[in-house]
């Protein structure tokens, strides 16, 4: 259809060629990876796209919960994240911390180099990857396979994993860890167990204790809303994604990058070509 954003607005308003098949579709489905959200621009590319699937879903074929506009998001639980209240992006840190506590940040978005030199950090996780590179200190976090755990997948489905095996020698479960360093500084934090964390979930965000279920987008029409008030204009020039070519495939997070197997997979795939 197009490589820019002007293209979207062209078949929100009809005068695209495309405009017609997908007014005519019966289960319309708009996919936006987050990347293209991130940039100054993201907001009114996600405010075109929210006013498309506006305009699909009042349309007669269309069933009236479907859900026409989703966002895929590439780091695991980030949902749940942003439910809870966190903020994306490090634009968002201090200028000049004191002190960085990385939880499982192994995206290599913070680097040494761009903190103060005197900047202490603590870097809990997993796998050792980016993050507990730069470390002044390291937790030792357990697994995704080594603890009892809630996960929110990309379309908000509430989800809870059991551990399958222990935690290696001093790794231990997040929560134990972060509740640890609370008494320490002076301010326990008041759950000992995980049905009192869970208690906890359901004041804050209670569709994280709803396993199975899926959540509404409750502030739709509120966060359309705020989008419209936006100056932000569309992007004029081409949307190029930040990786062309996807070189190793089988080795995009901390986890496959640490793994003996899908180093084999990768070399594999250089010997064919």
């Amino acid at each position: 259809l197009g490589d820019s954003a002007s293209v979207l607005k062209e078949i929100v308003s009809g005068n695209h060629a495309f405009s017609k098949v997908l007014a005519n579709a019966e289960r319309p489905m708009i996919l936006v990876g987050n990347t293209v959200l991130q940039g100054h621009d993201g907001a009114a590319v996600h405010q075109i796209a929210a006013d498309m699937s506006l305009k699909l879903k009042k349309s007669k074929k269309v069933e009236k919960d479907w859900k026409a506009l989703n966002v895929l998001h590439r780091v695991a639980s980030q949902v749940a994240a942003l439910d809870l209240g966190y903020k994306p992006g490090v634009d968002k840190m201090a200028e000049k911390p004191k002190l960085l506590f990385l939880l499982g940040a192994d995206a290599g978005l913070v680097k040494r180099e761009d903190l103060p030199k005197d900047c202490f950090i603590v870097y809990q996780g997993h796998h050792g990857d980016h993050g507990a590179h730069m470390a002044d200190v390291i937790l030792p976090g357990a697994a995704y396979t080594e603890k009892t755990a809630t996960y929110v997948n990309t379309e908000g489905r509430a989800q809870q994993t059991r551990r399958a095996v222990t935690p290696p020698v001093y790794a231990r479960d997040d929560w134990k860890i972060i509740r640890a360093l609370s008494e320490i500084a002076g301010y326990s934090l008041p759950y000992d167990n995980l049905d009192e964390i869970r208690r906890r979930l359901s004041e804050v965000s209670p569709n994280l204790t709803r396993y199975g279920d899926v959540e509404e987008a409750n502030f739709f029409n509120l966060a359309l809303g705020l989008m419209q008030s936006s100056k932000a204009q569309l992007p004029k020039n081409p949307l190029q994604p930040s990786i062309l070519e996807l070189k190793d495939f089988y080795m995009t997070d901390a986890i496959s990058r640490a793994s003996q197997t899908m180093a084999k997979c990768v070399n594999a795939v250089k010997t064919m070509k």
